[in-house]
C-alpha cells in the first residue's frame, strides 16, 4: 500500500519556548530569534494566573495549580511518656482520626471502632518493611482514639521508641492499612 508523501505545507510548527527568559544574551543582529511569533507559545507567561483567572477558577471549582509533593503522614506525634509507657495505646486526636482515617472505612467498620471493641488494622513500618495488627478504637467517654492491643511490644519497644521521637502515620484507603515511619529521634542527652 503506497501512501501519499505529508505536504510540508500542510504542517505548521509549533514551538514551546519554556524558558524565554533563561537564554544567553545572544548576538544583537539575530533579534529575529528573541521575537515572540503567533506559533511560539511563550509557556512563561503560564506560570501565574492573574486575579480574575483565580476567581474563576474558584468560581468552577477547578484549579491549574501543580503540586510537585504533598507530606504523606497525615498523623504526626511527638511521643510522650503515655505513649511509650506501660499503657500499651498510642493516643490519637479525634479530629485527624475521624477526617483521615475513619471518612475511609465502610459504616460498619466505623461503628466498631467508635462503638465496639475497636477494629483490628494492618500498619505497615515503612522503615523496616514489616506489618502488623493493632486496634483502632474510640478512647471511652472521649473524643479521641487509640491503636492499642500490641503497641508497645510492636513498635515502642522493637522499634527502641524514646520520649520526643516524632512518628508518622497515614491511612491508605487503597490497600485499607496504615502506615508507620519514625520521621525523626529526640536528640541524645549526653550524661556529665
Amino acid at each position: 500500500m503506497d501512501m501519499a508523501p505529508i505536504s510540508a505545507s500542510n504542517k505548521t510548527l509549533v514551538t514551546l519556548d519554556l524558558f524565554p527568559y533563561d537564554k544567553p544574551h545572544d548576538d544583537p543582529e539575530d533579534a529575529s530569534d528573541n521575537k515572540q511569533t503567533e506559533e511560539n507559545i511563550n509557556l512563561a507567561s503560564l506560570r501565574f494566573t492573574t486575579d480574575q483567572e483565580q476567581r474563576e477558577e474558584v468560581h468552577h471549582n477547578v484549579s491549574t495549580k501543580t503540586t510537585l509533593y504533598t507530606d504523606p503522614w497525615t498523623i504526626k506525634k511527638e511521643l510522650t511518656k503515655s505513649s511509650i509507657g506501660y499503657l500499651n495505646y498510642l493516643y490519637l486526636n479525634g479530629s485527624i482520626v475521624r477526617s483521615d482515617i475513619l471518612r475511609y472505612l465502610p459504616i460498619s467498620d466505623q461503628r466498631v471502632v467508635e462503638e465496639g471493641p475497636g477494629l483490628a488494622v494492618n500498619v505497615y513500618d515503612e522503615d523496616t518493611d514489616t506489618m502488623h495488627k493493632l486496634v483502632l478504637k474510640k478512647w471511652p467517654k472521649c473524643l479521641s482514639y487509640i491503636l492499642g492491643s500490641a503497641w508497645r511490644r510492636e513498635f515502642v519497644v522493637r522499634r527502641d521508641l524514646k520520649i520526643g521521637d516524632v512518628v508518622g502515620i497515614y491511612w491508605d484507603p487503597y490497600e485499607s492499612k496504615l502506615h508507620f515511619c519514625v520521621l525523626s529521634r529526640s536528640p541524645i542527652k549526653e550524661l556529665i
